[in-house]
């Protein structure tokens, strides 16, 4: 029965299982706020929104559309001004971010006919409102007229000079929300990950601390909080969002991880409790960073996948079968599964391969508002994206990133791409981005992988300079004319150049790692160059021949294949054969002879290494030969080497399938 009740507890997985990071001012190198955001889930479309500013006459009405369902929800009447968005900034430098705790279910707001979930609540703000607290005020304001449609949620939400942490749930059956809303102090960074993280809170200090006005006595009502406890200590997420093993192991223990880095070390104490097993010990809600983070590095937090901790699933010490033999830090899903009678988990990392799309935005206060936020945005997998820049006072989006439909209605672009969630379109940023994420999923993780995060570091760097030579072209027009035309022009024209050729790019990426890594080896440059004259034909080939390296598994792999299919893998009379094999690769007269001679050194030293480059000699010796057909030199030397290949066809024939 226990067992039963976590696997039904763990199965009730919010649709958007996000990870959120809040820097402060004191926490960042420059002096900006950064919200990072990956917007977890396996069936969202990752395509970029877009709500042009605009101007609406009196009793206009805007329809709502859940974000998670994509059901209509009701209509509430529009602002008579609203403000420009993309992605999750607008074009005052506000911010907003969110990850789903769910809650208690009795008071989930989904099919209780309120009118605003939780996403139409973050892009109506961002339409709305100027400020961190104007946000805050306004969201409150919304969910109390036209009630909230959604269970539990964490929002991060910023401007250029205040972050905040700001945890809600609805009253179910009632209109309504209650929430509390906590500061970031000033030099340090927050974190939420799927799990509520604010406990008590400081009741009469506004200045760090906001709240909804019946947020105890709602609980009392509902029987969560006794009725004669103290309101101070009361504790939001003990009351609305009680901790679980799952809560820890795969929520926290994100926020865990990222803590971990940004304070160098320091959270030793509670991995623990990231771990599940003391409950007890939480987290403090936000920590001091060890040093301020630059934009980067904040990006690169949320590319991690707890490598170096208890966590790390990649293999690393030997111990988990799961990574395969590419030492993959990536699980196929369910998190929690059960043998045996028994439950079992995979970790859950800040990257992940079911991200729609990932966002780490920036809000400088001393830049003029159209260009004081700027948002790094991303489709797909955290760690494998490079972002690309664009402004939240940018009139349009690249096309590869937008979407017809849009994520609400009235978010889509009718200049974007193709393509779907079920629909591949290769002009889409979305399809080509999971294009180079899958090329590092699985077996070729270990070799994959280096190679787009060198990309991947290499491309953003050379777009945080390219962003930074923008801000200051666009400051200079700005401060001589607040409103001026050619600033708009120019930081529109810049997100959507940059944008479009980065997906170009990211196509050329992909078609690169797919031809080094296909049919099983790994292929790269040629030993020879090709003959670039006619009549010069020493040292080179007349056609392209790269390496061929056969992968192979690692010694425990090996081991493991050797012990479970003996009985139909292994060879019969396997040194007699090796034998062969040293003769014909003393020869000359066969690469594949060479692969299983480091084959048979492997064994006889009892496993280690993974396959052999083919030698130089061979390659030379295959291209001497096709190109010997081609320019009709020493014939009759061609024949006699083709009668003796023949005559060795029997003895070498398990050894081509090597190659074949």
């Amino acid at each position: 029965m226990r067992l039963a009740r976590f696997l039904a507890i763990c199965s009730l997985t919010p649709a958007r299982a996000c990870t959120n990071i809040i820097v402060s001012r004191g926490a960042s190198s420059d002096g900006s706020t950064i919200m990072a955001y990956n917007a977890d889930d396996a069936n969202t479309y990752g395509s970029l929104v877009h709500f042009p500013a605009a101007d609406y006459e009196p009793g206009a009405m805007r329809e709502v559309w859940d974000w998670d369902d994509a059901i209509y929800l009701g209509s509430i009447p529009e602002a008579p001004h609203t403000f420009n968005v993309v992605g999750n900034v607008n074009e005052h430098g506000l911010m907003i971010g969110e990850s789903t705790f769910g809650g208690v279910h009795q008071l989930d707001g989904h099919g209780t006919g309120a009118i605003l979930d939780y996403g139409s609540l973050m892009w109506i703000t961002l339409q709305r409102a100027r400020t961190a607290r104007e946000a805050i005020s306004t969201m409150d304001s919304l969910v109390q007229t036209y009630g909230y449609a959604s269970d539990g949620e964490s929002f991060t939400i910023a401007d250029g000079t205040e972050a905040w942490l700001l945890e809600m749930i609805g009253k179910g059956k009632e209109r309504g929300a209650v929430w509390v809303a906590m500061r970031v102090p000033d030099g340090f960074i927050g974190g939420t990950a799927n799990q509520a993280r604010i406990r008590t809170f400081p009741l009469d200090e506004p200045e760090q601390c906001l709240y909804s006005a019946d947020i105890v006595s709602f609980a009392q009502r509902a029987g969560l909080y006794p009725a004669g406890a103290a309101a101070a200590d009361f504790s939001f997420s003990d009351t609305f969002d009680p901790l679980t093993f799952s809560g820890a192991r795969h929520g926290e223990s994100r926020v865990w991880s990222v803590f971990q880095r940004a304070t160098g070390g320091a959270l030793d104490e509670y991995a623990a409790y990231a771990r599940g097993e003391e409950l007890w010990h939480r987290m403090p809600l936000f920590v001091r960073v060890a040093r301020p983070l630059a934009v980067e590095e904040v990006m690169e937090l949320m590319r991690t996948h707890a490598e170096g901790t208890w966590f790390d699933a990649t293999d690393t010490a030997g111990e988990d079968v799961g990574a395969g033999a590419g030492h993959s830090p990536y699980r196929m899903r369910p998190l929690v599964w059960r043998w045996g009678g028994e439950a079992y988990v995979n970790e859950r990392t800040v990257s992940t391969q079911q991200t729609a799309w990932a966002a780490v935005s920036q809000s400088r206060g001393w830049l003029p508002p159209p260009i004081r936020a700027l948002l790094w945005w991303a489709p797909d997998d955290s760690g494998t994206a490079v972002r690309t820049p664009l402004y939240g006072g940018a009139r349009a989006i690249p096309a590869a990133y937008g979407d017809v439909v849009g994520q609400v209605p009235g978010a889509g672009q009718p200049y974007g791409v193709g393509g779907d969630a079920l629909h591949m379109d290769l002009r889409s940023a979305f399809w080509v981005y999971n294009l180079v994420a899958h090329m590092a999923y699985g077996e070729r993780y270990a070799e994959a992988m280096p190679l787009i995060a060198a990309k991947v570091g290499e491309v953003q760097r050379r777009l945080l300079g390219a962003a930074a030579a923008t801000d200051a072209a666009a400051a200079r027009l700005l401060a001589a004319d607040a409103h001026s035309a050619a600033a708009y022009d120019a930081i529109t024209r810049f997100g959507v150049q940059t944008g479009q050729a980065l997906v170009e790019e990211w196509r050329g990426f992909w078609m690169f790692l797919f031809a080094r890594f296909r049919d099983g080896v790994t292929l790269g440059a040629p030993a020879l160059p090709l003959c670039s004259r006619r009549g010069n034909y020493s040292g080179c080939a007349c056609k392209l021949l790269p390496s061929v390296r056969e992968v192979g598994y690692g010694s425990r792999w090996r081991a493991r294949i050797a012990a479970e299919t003996a009985a139909r893998t292994r060879k019969a009379n396997f040194r007699a054969e090796g034998r062969k094999v040293q003769l014909m690769a003393a020869k000359g007269r066969a690469g594949e002879a060479e692969v299983e001679e480091v084959g048979l050194a492997d064994a006889h030293a009892g496993g280690g290494g993974g396959g052999a480059y083919a030698s130089a000699a061979v390659l030379s010796f295959a291209a001497g030969v096709v190109c010997t057909l081609l320019v009709g030199w020493a014939g009759g030397k061609y024949s006699r080497h083709v009668a003796r290949r023949r005559a060795d066809a029997d003895e070498r024939k398990f050894h081509l399938v090597l190659d074949k």
